[in-house]
């Protein structure tokens, strides 16, 4: 959806090319790092600056990310803060999130009623978008079976000018999810959660590379290995080789 080409071309004639990250906890992800949206900016600034032979001052200070993710947000929260988002101004928009939906009682028509108000509303300002239904989580939960109706709904929506859908719960299966949920959970009583148990809703430093290597594949067409991504990361490299 979105060339290498077409951000140089906005970064010629405006000098920015400004990418928001929208949606749940999934696309927060404050407590991971490297995370998805990082590992996106980091891979996009890279490959720019080399298309632009070493010309890094257009494409590092040109291209800004900003992180319009809400822990536990549902589509009609996300719906209810899109003028938070369009006050960005963001030439592209990339949304992830939905898993939140089935466990507020919102229901398959609204979510998709809901996100087909927040694209209208994103495009309306200017900005492409680029839609994912959420990840699916680690074996054993009750989210896949919960969720997947809505993601089968998600991907049913027709897409248009300035918008692409991408069917992240299914590209995301073919993934090793054993190395991928990994975390560990506090406690929290009022869900019945026992400290330590293993959290299968979040993924790891692993799984969110693999989260950047859907998007800069199926948006920006461009190639990224995870595991040697993280590799890299994990010996200390400064710049970590994909």
């Amino acid at each position: 959806m979105v060339s290498l080409s077409d951000i140089e071309n906005s970064l010629q004639k405006s000098g920015k090319f400004w990418i928001a990250f929208t949606g749940d906890s999934i696309t927060s992800c404050e407590w991971v790092h490297p995370n998805w949206r990082e590992i996106i900016e980091y891979v996009v600034k890279k490959k720019l600056t080399k298309e632009l032979k070493g010309d890094w001052k257009t494409s590092e200070w040109g291209v800004r990310c900003f992180n319009s993710g809400y822990d536990g947000a549902t589509t009609r929260d996300i719906l209810g803060k899109i003028g938070d988002i369009t006050l960005i101004g963001p030439d592209l928009t990339i949304g992830l999130m939905g898993g939140n939906d089935p466990r507020f009682n919102i229901s398959v028509s609204e979510h998709v009623k809901n996100i087909e108000k927040i694209t209208d509303n994103l495009i309306s300002s200017g900005s492409k978008v680029v839609w994912c239904n959420s990840i699916p989580a680690g074996r054993g939960s009750k989210k896949n079976t919960e969720y997947e109706p809505y993601a089968e709904a998600s991907m049913k929506i027709q897409e248009k000018e300035n918008l692409q859908f991408v069917d992240m719960f299914n590209l995301y299966r073919k993934f090793p999810l054993g190395r991928i949920f990994t975390f560990k959970l506090e406690e929290n009583p009022i869900e019945g959660i026992k400290e330590g148990e293993p959290d299968l809703q979040h993924p790891n430093q692993l799984g969110n590379a693999y989260i950047a290597q859907v998007i800069l594949n199926e948006v920006f067409s461009l190639e990224f290995d995870p595991e040697k991504y993280i590799k890299d990361t994990l010996k200390g490299s400064k710049y970590p080789a994909y």
